[in-house]
């Protein structure tokens, strides 16, 4: 019987003591069994490293290194990797049971699709057996067109085949807040075929201290997101410049970034345009009621 490919599930972990043990132990109750997971430690301050030594099944392994980001962790744990497919996994978000054995028989079957995305569902830290989603589309394919315009990709949908991060290299740094868009459309661009698999397999949590949650974060993520424009700019030829309407999303753009820096302001304005933002996310879930 031939053996199932090895899968490297990837977790980044900075401060996570609340959340990693839940985490660890969804991957240990995965239905498909031939798995690493690579745990990296950002330079944690709490109990982080410990919680991740609990664990005796060989198959969990930790790493740690100086707090340099979370795309730094990944790539270290990436480096390491010895798995056919790499599977994303945060500190503080859950795999489903069948999450690897869903993705690994869809993406053996279709030998052409490098990179597997999926449906996951949200839910509150405070409120653990609710669950929500995000109503988007979700489309397969050669998606640089699609995910210039918008990032609908979570991280923790995503398998891709450790071959695609050798060819084309995997999270840039110095991209802190958007580190996660830059890859998938340095790998839209460079023509990776993405598929949708419409199943939820995982679920991501949702809780105040959450970095998307600070008022800062927006204005931050969106002039990183206006880097990586200019950066696609200079490889692009004027026909794609136009085709893409680059011109159009650096100036949509640059009113976010306006509107992040009254956000991330002071006085009562600043917590009006904060709260309004939160709000806005909050009316996009859809309460799931069978899952």
């Amino acid at each position: 019987m031939t053996e199932k490919p090895l899968v490297s599930i990837i977790t980044p972990a900075y401060n996570a003591g609340p959340y990693l043990k839940e985490t660890i132990g969804s991957v240990l109750a995965q239905t498909y069994a031939n798995f690493e997971h690579i745990i990296v430690d950002d330079g944690s301050t709490d109990n982080t490293a410990e919680i991740a030594r609990l664990f005796a099944d060989p198959r969990v392994k930790f790493m740690s290194q100086k707090n340099s980001g979370q795309s730094a962790a990944r790539n270290a744990a990436i480096a390491t990797a010895k798995g056919k497919y790499i599977a994303l996994l945060d500190a503080d978000d859950i795999f489903y049971p069948e999450k690897l054995a869903e993705q690994v028989a869809h993406m053996e079957s279709h030998p052409d699709c490098e990179f597997c995305y999926c449906k996951v569902h949200h839910f509150y830290h405070e409120r653990p057996r609710d669950r929500y989603y995000f109503t988007m589309d979700h489309p397969s394919g050669y998606l640089f067109d699609k995910l210039i315009v918008s990032n609908f990709i979570n991280p923790l949908s995503v398998m891709v085949r450790r071959e695609v991060f050798e060819r084309h290299g995997a999270f840039e740094p110095k991209f802190r807040w958007a580190d996660e868009q830059y890859l998938w459309l340095k790998l839209a661009y460079k023509k990776v075929k993405f598929c949708y698999l419409d199943k939820a397999l995982g679920a991501c949590r949702l809780h105040p201290e959450s970095f998307t949650n600070r008022p800062f974060y927006f204005q931050g993520s969106q002039e990183q997101c206006f880097e990586i424009l200019e950066l696609f700019r200079k490889s692009m030829t004027a026909e794609e410049i136009t085709r893409y309407n680059m011109d159009e999303l650096e100036a949509k753009t640059r009113k976010r970034i306006a509107i992040g820096k009254l956000m991330a302001g002071k006085g009562p304005f600043a917590r009006f345009l904060h709260f309004l933002y939160i709000l806005n996310r909050r009316r996009r879930l859809k309460k799931v009621v069978d899952w």
